[in-house]
């Protein structure tokens, strides 16, 4: 029996949590905690449910090539020889007909780490053969990103906290983060216990008292789904008018904070955004608004955690706007135990070399302009240029309108797009509107994954190619945040008939015939080997002999040498200071803000509701084992005053459905959450018929039409109705 480090390399904001894998005659016999990562680095039950997935009779253990219709299910196994000669063939076809701008890759990060990132291989890979269209952002946290760049440019990077500063927080505020479900780094949790056990106060700002809310004994703050930034607003207003607030001070970091101070104290549109006219929007009490400002003075450092949550809504952006407002203007940025209001993982690690995009030999045989290289072999692309010769195709769509580019790509200066490929995604699964997913899939020439599983994204492919998971593959864990990585093995040798993503792509680069500018004539431990030489550790072989590599003595709480001194180290904007701008500053958006709640809020005699799509902690994302019932559809938390308005049972099949589309879910009750808001857990495999998801896969609901700045996805507060399936039969 042996002991061998490993991390899943999950993307669930852990990314890289230490683990030891029992291994007794080749076969995986359970996981276990990695003792030399200590008290704070934590794992979660995912990762000690790892290897069932590794040993699931479901993985996909043959190259399939689909017989039916999209979606039908229906393949033949084929051999890889077969599978990659048939990729390659439609690529150059394709490509050669219509250029590299008529494939889209909807890679994804459904393997990290230094090497074996299948977004970052699967666009490297094309990068290679000159090129595709690319999704641009992430569905995970593009509204926050867009809006922490403006705020802070080139130094968000730096504007992050690390875990063991909140030892020195007297106020912690999870604004929308639930960090025992939705990862933030695994040393936050056990950082955020041993706060509770010294008695900080610790204040949960959510639709629902979360699990995180409940395990830390924090007092739950409700809120209605996409009214944070009007809460923002009010707090601000209070901090504004507290004659602890020093304007000298925001001018010393910040330009444009006036503009957001004068529409906070109604000097823009004649509306004072106080906490009286927030609370019948937010459905806060003006009176704990108050109170709540009030600690960011006097309980100080007071620390910001934000979740993704609050910026996977309706105008997301301003909420991190907002967050970074009232830290600077209560002065709890720079210190230890307060932050920016930025994400907790925006800060540099240990350094280690990871596998990049765009391959070295590329920008040796052209010049570099940004993101974009020059390459020696040059394409004939009728979508840039009609015939003329052109460097490397990058064009990007928002990752939210995947689809819509899909089925409308003038509207995006593209020509048609003929090819999907898609590696470590879900998209037609886990992109807000599946109907137009679906539809995109049906219209293409030809679609290709690579998977473990045969997930509905899989089904509307016509190659599904059968990968090697995280025990199979030697690799360095870069985490979500923290101070360290880690390295597994390979602990044990790929199922037979599958492989990694790398070889995949290594084997079409060589029939392709690039396979040197691909794979640099490395092989994937030579990268690894590479990588190692060029990092920080010291010590190589009691990094694999242990699997981690901690970086001691860094407490940042983000910024802090600007902090220190602005002078002397500016931040990476025009102005060297924290920018503030927003549209939203307008004469409109307050009345707008109030109309939003008449319109949407639910009233007693009618069933509209409010929709959240929150992660759970048993799955990420749609990376689950495929559901071994698909007759069983998801469960709708619903809050037992709404089961009594509605006439529902426990249990009972309830139709759920907007204006996008319609499912299917069961009623349970559930007392952690507010009258008028329900829940469906994201990731559930979709199965729709007739317009109908009968498994409950939420996005059957969102829409694709995304925030107004950044075109970032909104998956809370959406709208619906509820309908008992007997009413909606007429019965």
């Amino acid at each position: 029996m042996a002991l061998l480090p490993f991390f899943c390399g999950k993307d669930c904001g852990g990314d890289a949590c230490p683990l030891l894998t029992e291994v007794e005659d080749g076969n995986i016999k359970g996981m276990h905690l990695n003792p030399v990562a200590g008290q704070f680095i934590r794992p979660c039950g995912k990762g000690f449910r790892a290897h069932q997935d590794h040993i699931s009779p479901k993985r996909l253990r043959t190259p399939l090539l689909r017989t039916g219709s999209r979606g039908s299910g229906q393949f033949r196994e084929i051999s890889w020889d077969e599978a990659l000669s048939l990729v390659a063939q439609k690529l150059n076809e394709i490509r050669s007909e219509s250029g590299p701008g008529s494939v889209l890759c909807i890679a994804s990060s459904g393997s990290t780490g230094a090497l074996h990132n299948s977004q970052t291989l699967a666009r490297r890979f094309f990068n290679s053969i000159g090129g595709c269209v690319n999704v641009e952002g992430n569905y995970s946290c593009n509204a926050a990103t867009y809006a922490l760049k403006r705020l802070f440019g080139t130094s968000k990077g730096n504007s992050g906290f690390d875990a063991e500063t909140i030892r020195h927080s007297n106020f912690i505020v999870l604004w929308g983060s639930n960090p025992f479900e939705a990862r933030l780094g695994a040393e936050l949790p056990a950082y955020l216990i041993e706060a509770k056990n010294r008695g900080t106060r610790i204040i949960s700002i959510d639709p629902r008292q979360s699990l995180s809310a409940r395990i830390l004994n924090a007092e739950w703050i409700g809120i209605r789904p996409g009214t944070d930034a009007v809460l923002g607003y009010a707090l601000l207003f209070e901090i504004l008018k507290d004659a602890r607030f020093n304007q000298e001070f925001i001018s010393k970091y910040a330009i444009g904070f006036e503009l957001l101070a004068d529409y906070v104290l109604g000097k823009t549109d004649r509306i004072a955004k106080d906490p009286q006219w927030a609370s019948s929007i937010c459905g806060i009490d003006a009176k704990m608004i108050v109170k709540l400002a009030s600690f960011f003075w006097n309980e100080k450092p007071a620390i910001i955690i934000p979740g993704y949550s609050i910026q996977r809504v309706a105008y997301g952006e301003e909420a991190f706007r907002l967050t970074v407002a009232i830290q600077l203007a209560t002065r709890n940025s720079g210190m230890l135990g307060g932050s920016t209001g930025s994400i907790n993982n925006c800060l540099p690690g240990v350094k280690v070399e990871t596998l990049e995009e765009l391959p070295s030999s590329l920008t040796k045989q052209g010049s570099v302009r940004g993101s974009l290289t020059r390459e020696a072999q040059l394409w004939k692309d009728r979508d840039i240029s009609l015939g003329a010769e052109a460097g490397l195709f990058n064009k990007r769509v928002p990752v939210l309108r995947w689809a819509d580019a899909v089925l409308n790509p003038s509207s995006y200066g593209l020509r048609p797009i003929r090819v999907l490929y898609s590696a470590g995604g879900n998209f037609l699964n886990q992109g807000a509107n599946v109907t137009k997913n679906i539809r995109a899939f049906e219209s293409v020439d030809f679609a290709v994954c690579h998977e473990l599983f045969l997930t509905p994204t899989a089904n509307y492919c016509d190659v599904v190619l059968p990968v090697s998971d995280a025990f199979e593959k030697e690799d360095i864990g870069i985490p979500w945040a923290g101070n360290y990585v880690l390295y597994k093995p390979e602990i044990c040798r790929a199922l037979p008939n599958t492989h990694s993503d790398y070889w995949i792509f290594s084997q079409l680069s060589e029939r392709i015939g690039v396979e040197p500018i691909f794979t640099e004539g490395r092989t994937e431990s030579q990268w690894i080997d590479h990588f190692l030489a060029e990092s920080e550790i010291d010590d190589i072989d009691a990094f694999k002999r242990h699997g981690i590599f901690i970086k001691k003595g860094q407490l940042r709480a983000g910024l802090d040498d600007f902090f220190a001194n602005p002078v002397d180290h500016p931040i990476g904007t025009k102005s060297g200071k924290i920018e503030f701008a927003s549209p939203l500053w307008n004469s409109s958006m307050a009345s707008h803000w109030q109309g939003s709640i008449k319109e949407c809020f639910r009233q007693e005699s009618c069933r509209r509701f409010w929709l959240l799509t929150p992660k759970v902690s048993r799955f990420i994302h749609s990376q689950r084992i495929e559901q071994e019932d698909r007759s069983e559809c998801a469960q709708i938390h619903i809050h037992p005053e709404d089961m009594a308005s509605l006439g529902a049972q426990k249990g009972e099949i309830l139709k759920i459905w907007n204006s996008n589309g319609a499912l299917l879910a069961s009623a349970i009750p559930d007392v952690w959450l507010q009258p008028g808001i329900v829940w469906i857990e994201e990731g559930i495999w979709t199965m729709p018929i007739d317009g109908v998801d009968l498994c409950g896969n939420p996005n059957m609901l969102t829409s694709d039409e995304g925030t107004l700045e950044s075109i970032s996805n909104i998956m809370h507060g959406i709208p619906i109705q509820i309908e008992r399936i007997a009413e909606a039969n007429g019965q």
